[in-house]
């Protein structure tokens, strides 16, 4: 990650305005946002490396080593994306940011992704299941690192209402091209973030459902690359990959029990966003 993030950093300023387009580019007036605020919204898709989730309860202490994960994308539907009451049950972003120079801006947003892990799966267990409380055989006793298959029969572990990334950013953004009559423009936008996850978990455990409120769980760590395609002057298309990491130490199973899972996280998140430049405190010259 920390590689990652240093490349980043490398990329954005060692671009320079080598080419007759990244001159015109830097020479328009779109190409300095200082004293401007924007914001962004649009929806993601998100993916998941294989993950170690350790669960811990009154009858249970185990660990599921490897587990396969994927989002929960909603299918496009007129009635939920361009309803002002459902537009936010999709996967989606938020962000709002100032520019305090020409091209450096600090924002804060909420990136909405969502996080289950894959039915009907081979898992490698370990940890205790107490067989007295639970009858099934099949998934309770000891295990030492054995396989077993993940159902739904056993258990359902997702942040289906939300694996919310609530971060604060520090963006650097660089003009790459703009048409000559300085109307359009291309830029790219990279960006350094770090924050709260708030995952909203839904818990089922040999058929008992617990639906559990948000709840800070802990914190992660990201870089993003991305690329705006800047026009009206002050109105924007974004196209952005996210490459994060996070540490979930207190995520909640069982409502209002002291049961608690643990896992770490690491993800990449595409997002495509339609974002505006608000001009306040532009100064005038």
């Amino acid at each position: 990650m920390r590689t990652v993030l240093v490349l980043m950093f490398m990329l954005l300023y060692s671009l320079s305005p080598a080419q007759d387009g990244a001159i015109v580019a830097y020479n328009n007036p779109m190409s300095n946002r200082e004293g401007q605020f924007f914001i962004t919204w649009g929806y993601n898709r998100a993916y998941y490396n294989k993950s170690t989730i350790h669960f811990q309860g009154e009858h249970y202490d185990f660990t599921l080593h490897n587990a396969r994960a994927e989002d929960i994308p909603e299918s496009w539907d007129p009635g939920v994306y361009l309803n002002p009451l459902q537009f936010t049950v999709p996967q989606f972003n938020f962000r709002v940011g100032y520019y305090f120079n020409e091209n450096t801006a600090i924002s804060g947003g909420w990136d909405h992704m969502k996080y289950h892990l894959v039915p009907h799966q081979l898992v490698s267990i370990s940890g205790d299941i107490d067989d007295e409380y639970y009858f099934n055989p099949e998934y309770t006793g000891h295990f030492d690192h054995e396989n077993i298959w993940y159902t739904p029969q056993f258990m359902d572990y997702h942040h289906s209402d939300g694996f919310n990334f609530i971060r604060i950013a520090l963006e650097r953004r660089v003009a790459l091209w703009s048409s000559h009559n300085q109307k359009f423009m291309l830029s790219y936008n990279g960006t350094v973030s770090a924050g709260v996850m708030m995952p909203w978990t839904d818990f089922t455990f040999f058929g008992v459902n617990h639906r559990n409120k948000p709840h800070v769980a802990g914190y992660g760590f990201s870089g993003c690359s991305a690329v705006r395609f800047e026009f009206l002057e002050y109105l924007f298309l974004q196209l952005n990959m996210q490459l994060g990491w996070c540490d979930l130490r207190d995520i909640m199973l069982e409502d209002h029990l002291s049961s608690r899972a643990q896992q770490k996280i690491t993800f990449f998140e595409r997002d495509f966003s339609i974002g505006g430049y608000i001009p306040i405190f532009t100064k005038r010259k």
